[in-house]
């Protein structure tokens, strides 16, 4: 047996491995500060949280706390990257197919821009600012990817710029739309900054999509290394090889031999006319009940399964299997709303005869509803996929409301009053924060920017001033919920449906009232979380509070211009833009969609979901969501121990599955799988390799894709290299039921009551 001296080092030596983080000789006063930090988790972190500070500790930073950050060169890569990406984002919204950059290729490309400015940039100073400071450290990357996430996650407001001027047929200008988005990205400074406290500080929030961006960091800059479970390779030698790997395979699951990618619907490609085939083992159009895929960007659809803690990829997979694989395929067998006439996996909007529901068909040339013309053409049909995401949606946000009730005191409260004494903020303690009258100032200011906007052009936008108030009070209220589920589940619950429904009721027969409800309330709200996000890279990444938000602000204001100035210059310089006969597919598929979205919601959705309506029961998913919450919070009162029913979370139950028609059941499962492997089997047995390696495999893996998607797209596709590239491995997922949507009844049987309008 161990002496109780022995049994005291290898106390010591596991903090250490724990820890992870200490470059420096680990003294007494080191054992100390980690033994807080363990403690503090131990004692007041959520339960549900599987991915631990003992986890991250390997990628975060707790040394060299004075390195400089804004530097010249930081803002250099900061506007360079962000400008290139969200231009090229722009621009490319208006293509089918399309593209989009993450941040995470400006994260990766500027590196080496970086390091090439250190070494070949004289230091050159003027009244202490010094145009080459010194090799290029951690904080300053940080600093730019914050700044170019902020910047290139705008495809929303971009959408609603080009759909009001190219189908909406009213041109706002682009000076109105940098208003626009200037008013939302200040407000949600303002949100972020003021729940700071509550959403950045806590250490049980560890905002799983931020990992992997502070693990390729450390990846980059660090070159330190140590055995883990026998693994001696470095961070940055495994992250190459998976890179490398990644990027060269997606050229066969996307390019040369796409059917890969698609391999769970084999079945239905042995008998592609077969409709039921296709509706249960179909990947475009089916439930996709065979969990195979060879393609990450199809495995990790949903997000990122290997930074997904596993209790919440549980619980998203088990409300996928219930709504989607039980009770929505029981519903459309039984023809329920006559929904076996249509797909059984599409968010499309169909008439009574089965095709597309054409919404210019029924409206005057000032976009209101004319009800002759709706009698004459056809009610509006929805698929029970369309049916069972909007009843979800519903669902999860009352039971999120009610579940952030009961733990109101907990996430807010307690929060709020207790200093938070884990190692990051220890170590933050050094830094002073910004007062919180800078946020109430930028509150006032956004709400000032809107109401000028609202007031200013309400005969152009249909939303008065009562309206962007409301939608703010909605946004505001919804952000904290929000952003505590996906700073703890990696899944970000969409609420546009409630958005729809609210605006649907107050402005009836107004579509473009409703697109600016909706896109001030939760483009706002979107802004806010990414902007926290942010902030918590900061935070793990030790740069200084002032700083983080100084880089937060001028990247949304920055937002605010390039954006619709890039927008605004491709509706008005290329030739029949949104057309059918735009030159290099310009068609803008995307921005119809949301154009068909909101024509229908704004003109029908009053009539369809209201009482009497046809889908009007789908209010009592409000109900349902509720109670779902009440059930949670009683089953913890009753089993206050039971490991088991405090991670079974109510609203990942409801909302897990809302992602459907756009991801099906082989994203699902692949995705649930490989969370499985990696996040519970590997996490569980092999910890220190999961620790060393596991960020650096999602981040190589997500890298190589996005790079390779760029060059795939620019150099091959858009040059329309690949137009003339054709074998049974490119077009056997494009034949058959699976891709057509073959019915389970006659699409043309579809029986309404008589005298149905709506």
């Amino acid at each position: 047996m161990r002496s109780s001296e022995d049994n005291s080092s290898a106390e010591k030596r596991d903090l250490a491995n724990d820890a992870g983080i200490f470059s420096k000789p680990l003294d007494e006063k080191n054992v100390l500060e980690v033994q807080e930090t363990r403690n503090g988790i131990s004692d007041s972190d959520d339960e549900n949280v599987d991915i631990t500070l003992q986890d991250i500790s390997e990628i975060v930073i707790t040394e060299d706390l004075d390195l400089p950050c804004l530097t010249i060169r930081m803002w250099f890569l900061a506007f360079g990257f962000a400008s290139l990406i969200a231009g090229i984002d722009a621009f490319f919204l208006f293509r089918f197919p399309s593209v989009s950059i993450g941040a995470i290729v400006g994260q990766l490309l500027s590196y080496p821009v970086g390091e090439l400015w250190y070494r070949i940039i004289p230091d050159v100073s003027f009244k202490g600012v010094h145009l080459n400071p010194g090799p290029f450290n951690m904080k300053e990357h940080a600093c730019a990817t914050m700044f170019m996430n902020v910047v290139i996650s705008a495809k929303l407001v971009n959408t609603a710029f080009t759909e009001q001027v190219k189908y909406f047929d009213n041109d706002i200008g682009i000076k109105r739309a940098i208003l626009c988005n200037m008013t939302c990205y200040i407000l949600a400074f303002s949100w972020c900054g003021l729940a700071l406290p509550i959403l950045v500080k806590p250490a049980n929030l560890v905002w799983p999509s931020t990992l992997s961006t502070c693990a390729l960091f450390k990846t980059l800059h660090s070159r330190e290394n140590h055995v883990a479970d026998g693994w001696t390779i470095p961070r940055f030698s495994f992250f190459a090889l998976v890179f490398t790997g990644s990027f060269v395979w997606y050229w066969f699951s996307d390019l040369i031999m796409p059917f890969v990618s698609s391999l769970g619907a084999w079945i239905s490609w042995c008998k592609p006319s077969s409709a039921a085939l296709g509706q249960v083992f179909g990947v475009k159009t089916g439930l996709g009940l065979f969990p195979l895929t060879l393609d990450w960007s199809q495995i990790s659809s949903i997000g990122n399964p290997l930074v997904t803690p596993f209790w919440a990829a549980a619980s998203i997979f088990g409300s996928f299997v219930f709504w989607v694989w039980i009770v929505m395929p029981g519903l459309y067998y039984t023809n329920h709303w006559q929904t076996a006439h249509l797909p059984i996996m599409s968010n499309s909007i169909y008439n009574k005869n089965g095709t597309a529901f054409q919404a210019k068909q029924v409206v005057d040339k000032d976009w209101t509803l004319n009800i002759n013309k709706m009698r004459n053409y056809s009610p509006v049909v929805l698929p029970i996929a369309y049916i069972m995401s909007t009843a979800l949606s519903l669902a999860s946000f009352s039971c999120l409301w009610v579940s952030f009730f009961f733990r109101f005191k907990y996430d807010v409260i307690d929060k709020l009053r207790n200093r938070q004494t884990d190692i990051h903020n220890q170590l933050m303690a050094k830094y002073s924060n910004p007062h919180w009258i800078i946020y109430i100032a930028s509150l006032v200011i956004g709400l000032a920017l809107g109401f000028a906007f609202c007031e200013g052009w309400q005969k152009d936008t249909q939303i008065t001033s009562y309206g962007f108030v409301v939608a703010m009070i909605i946004g505001g209220s919804l952000f904290i919920p929000l952003s505590l589920i996906e700073s703890r589940a990696n899944l970000t619950v969409g609420m546009g449906t409630f958005f729809n429904i609210v605006s649907s009721f107050w402005f009836k027969g107004k579509p473009i009232a409703l697109l600016y409800f909706y896109l001030f309330g939760f483009s706002t709200l979107q802004h806010a979380m990414h902007m926290s996000q942010g902030a918590k890279i900061g935070h793990y990444m030790k740069v200084p509070p002032y700083a983080t938000m100084l880089v937060l602000f001028v990247a949304g204001c920055w937002a605010s211009v390039v954006n619709p100035a890039v927008t605004g210059w491709v509706i008005h310089h290329i030739e029949d833009v949104c057309t059918p006969n735009a030159k290099n597919n310009m068609i803008c598929r995307s921005v119809q969609t949301s154009f068909n979205t909101h024509l229908i919601w704004g003109l029908l959705g009053s009539e369809i979901f209201a009482a009497g309506g046809r889908y009007s029961f789908i209010h009592y998913f409000f109900i349902l969501g509720a109670g779902c919450a009440l059930l949670g919070a009683a089953v913890v009162i009753w089993k206050p121990r039971s490991v088991f029913w405090k991670k079974v979370n109510p609203t990942l139950f409801l909302a897990g599955a809302a992602q459907i028609p756009a991801v099906t059941g082989f994203n699902y499962s692949t995705w649930f799988v490989v969370s499985f492997i990696f996040n519970y089997l590997i996490h569980k047995r092999k910890n220190a390799w999961w620790k060393k390696y596991n960020l650096v495999l999602a981040t190589g893996l997500d890298c190589g894709v996005a790079i390779a998607a760029i060059i795939i797209y620019f150099c091959v596709v858009y040059t329309g290299g690949s137009a003339n590239f054709k074998w049974w491995g490119t077009t056997v997922a494009g034949k058959g039921c699976d891709a057509k949507g073959c019915p389970h009844l006659p699409a043309t049987g579809i029986k309404l009551p008589p005298g149905t309008i709506f």
